[in-house]
């Protein structure tokens, strides 16, 4: 007996218990079951959106809809959204819908899909009609926010019967697939959607190859940066993680034989301390030195965050970008100091990208707003990455006048001082102007986005 059932009998047998008590309240209306209980709370609403997404990720109508889904999270609020709608302890910690799905181009057919594999796993777990009308009801409201006037669905593919196993039905329906996503995205295109068409388009390369769409690709790439097409490099998943901030010159090249001054110090905004990372750089005043040596570093893609957040690097170095997450991301700069795209690439792989000129280099992911992070191509000798109070420490230096530049993480041009090196300990204070970060960085076409839960 399925769990709705078993609580609707219970309710029944309570009803026909202490007949006094019964009668003595008549005039009382019937206690009202939230529609969370009726369900069978939430592991029964847990079972239904697991066969929910099961049933969708192979609905030829849709499953396009779900090839870079963060499966685990849109399972998760989903469950935690049902539950809230129906009465249950939970809270909906997501965005709004209408945020959430701007841009996307969902149309109404494929809500309805949608709508329909919720219906057959409703029924397939023999959940009352009244349970589950009760359920459509609560969500068809969150329709006209999620579909999008105008919008028009592709055909859907359909895989030829009884050739599963077939090596040339395999590569016909991944062309009828790619097909389908050419279709899309010409559509988004059109409409003006770039990012969500480079995107449609993207996947569609990684089922039939660059060279195959490379005539078409401009339509789909002009105005972006320049994209990088070598082939991903295979990394191993078990690395370990990487750190918030890296990049400190003692760290990574000690002196064989320590200078007798030091200079420790801290950087504050406005006087009221920094605002996440600042980077300092020292150099001999009189502009005399021998850079450091490029470096390899590593940039990695993480539970959808980059880190480190904030790397400095020393001209000519190269940088890694391994992707850890089981989505899909698309590493970018629009940055005049180094401007590139990295286009797709999953779990496993990684590219990397040379920084030739000194500056900063702000970068983020075209498919996930909320991913920034910030290299700083740096010529000086000696550079630091403040901790999160502001406080750096440079332990081996020549005595003598040096240049000090400071940046905050929302400003690309430097607080310039000039500090005096004793042959004994050193100290200083940098005051930054505040800089606002404003908010997630404009898309690869320069558009500006608003920042939303990574799906």
């Amino acid at each position: 007996m399925n769990q709705c059932a078993f609580l609707m009998l219970l309710g029944f047998a309570s009803s026909v218990v202490a007949p006094v008590e019964v009668r003595a309240e008549a005039a009382r209306p019937a206690p009202r079951v939230a529609l969370f209980d009726r369900l069978g709370g939430i592991s029964a609403i847990s079972a239904v959106v697991d066969e929910t997404l099961r049933r969708a990720g192979e609905d030829g109508r849709i499953k396009q809809r779900f090839v870079n889904a963060n499966m685990a999270r849109l399972r998760a609020e989903l469950i935690e959204q049902i539950c809230a709608l129906s009465g249950g302890p939970c809270q909906y910690r997501g965005i709004d819908m209408k945020t959430a799905h701007r841009g996307m181009g969902i149309t109404s057919a494929e809500f309805d899909a949608l709508v329909e594999d919720l219906k057959q796993a409703l029924g397939l777990f023999k959940v009352p009609a009244k349970e589950q009308t009760d359920l459509i009801a609560l969500l068809a409201p969150t329709k006209p926010d999620i579909v999008e006037a105008g919008s028009v669905a592709p055909a859907p593919t359909v895989a030829a019967a009884g050739a599963a196993h077939s090596p040339v039905a395999e590569r016909a329906q991944g062309l009828r697939e790619a097909a389908t996503l050419l279709d899309r995205s010409d559509l988004e295109r059109q409409k003006g959607n770039r990012s969500l068409a480079d995107q449609l388009f993207s996947f569609a390369e990684l089922i039939v190859g660059v060279d195959t769409l490379a005539s078409v690709a401009p339509l789909f790439r002009d105005g972006a940066p320049p994209r990088i097409t070598a082939a991903p490099v295979p990394v191993a998943l078990n690395a370990p993680p990487q750190p918030p901030a890296a990049g400190n010159s003692d760290e990574e090249e000690p002196p064989a034989r320590p200078a007798t001054g030091s200079l420790t110090g801290a950087v504050q905004t406005s006087g009221v301390g920094a605002e996440g990372f600042a980077i300092v750089t020292l150099e001999p005043a009189s502009g005399r030195f021998h850079p450091r040596e490029p470096r390899h570093r590593v940039i990695e893609q993480r539970n959808r965050q980059f880190a480190p957040h904030v790397l400095v690097v020393p001209v000519g170095s190269t940088v890694s970008f391994p992707n850890f997450d089981g989505v899909y991301h698309n590493v970018f700069s629009r940055s005049e100091v180094k401007s590139f795209d990295l286009g797709l690439y999953k779990a496993g792989q990684e590219r990397e990208i040379t920084f030739d000129k000194e500056g900063i280099v702000r970068i983020g992911c075209n498919l996930h707003a909320n991913m920034s992070a910030i290299v700083a191509v740096v010529s000086a000798p000696y550079y630091a990455v403040t901790d999160a109070r502001g406080h750096f420490a440079f332990r081996s230096l020549k005595p003598g006048s040096y240049r000090l530049r400071a940046y905050s993480e929302g400003r690309d041009e430097p607080t310039v001082q000039v500090v005096h090196i004793a042959p004994e300990r050193n100290t200083v204070a940098v005051a930054l102007p505040t800089a606002s970060s404003g908010g997630p960085l404009a898309d690869k076409f320069g558009v500006p986005r608003v920042q939303k839960l990574s799906r």
